[in-house]
């Protein structure tokens, strides 16, 4: 479904040359889960740019689904770090905006606004407003809002990052339950090995900056997964120090830049 091949991506800040990405090729294949991981400042966030459309590489190339792409790609659904979801607006409001702005009949916007509130347990919830949600209700709202349009693809960046530790590990037990219903492609930047293990059938591990594709990494778990009990498994943590052992003298050249 999403294929890089050989990207490099270059930045220039005050007539400074910045090496984001250089000559990095990897593919996701159609409702597979895969996580990319590396030190900050790696360009995790720029992959995810680019196959947005909304920055081109300066080498190499993006293809969705076989073609290039060269423009916006609307064909994919991007979650960000913050939910963004509109203050002024009820939940319910939040997450039919899309279907609105696709001039879709009335009817079919509340059919699928109250499968999806049910799916994420906000229906009771959709009448409010975003303040008066708890943070991971925040993060239900903008999943559902990027689900209801049923994008073939769903590009996640550090998502749960903001999250206490108990929350985080709700969500990802919301998030598994959810991939396994609607088997999604999802694409998912994190800084966090253990979220990337538990969620994911594949993780990426990228080099400090200028990132590269250092290893992949399958992850030969059984699904479904209860993410607390998983992560107590020999398995898990023999996967967990093989990835920590390709990342760890990475992060220590990235935190002394």
């Amino acid at each position: 479904m999403l294929e890089y091949r050989g990207v490099t991506k270059k930045f220039y800040k005050r007539d400074a040359e910045v090496v984001a990405l250089r000559n990095v090729s990897f593919k996701i294949d159609e409702g597979r889960f895969v996580s990319v991981v590396g030190p900050s400042g790696c360009g995790k966030s720029t992959l995810l740019n680019l196959s947005a459309g909304l920055s081109m590489p300066t080498a190499g190339e993006v293809l969705y689904k076989g073609k290039q792409v060269t423009d916006i790609n609307t064909q994919l659904g991007y979650i960000t770090q913050r939910d963004n979801l509109l203050e002024w607006s009820t939940v319910y409001d939040n997450i039919v905006i899309a279907l609105r702005i696709r001039r879709m009949p009335r009817q079919k916007q509340k059919e699928l606004a109250d499968y999806y509130l049910n799916l994420m347990g906000l229906t009771d919830f959709a009448k409010h407003y975003p303040m008066e949600l708890s943070g991971g209700m925040r993060k239900r709202a903008s999943l559902a809002r990027t689900l209801i349009y049923s994008p073939e693809l769903v590009m996640m960046d550090e998502p749960f990052s903001a999250l206490d530790a108990h929350v985080k590990g709700m969500m990802h037990e919301e998030l598994l339950r959810v991939w396994e219903l609607e088997k999604k492609t999802i694409l998912f930047i994190t800084h966090d090995l253990t979220e990337a293990i538990t969620l994911s059938d594949q993780v990426v591990v990228l080099s400090a900056r200028p990132g590269t594709v250092k290893a992949i990494i399958d992850i030969d778990l059984p699904r479904p997964r209860d993410p607390f009990l998983l992560q107590t498994t020999p398995e898990f943590i023999e996967i967990y120090h093989r990835v920590w052992e390709l990342l760890r003298d990475d992060i220590r050249k990235s935190e002394a830049a």
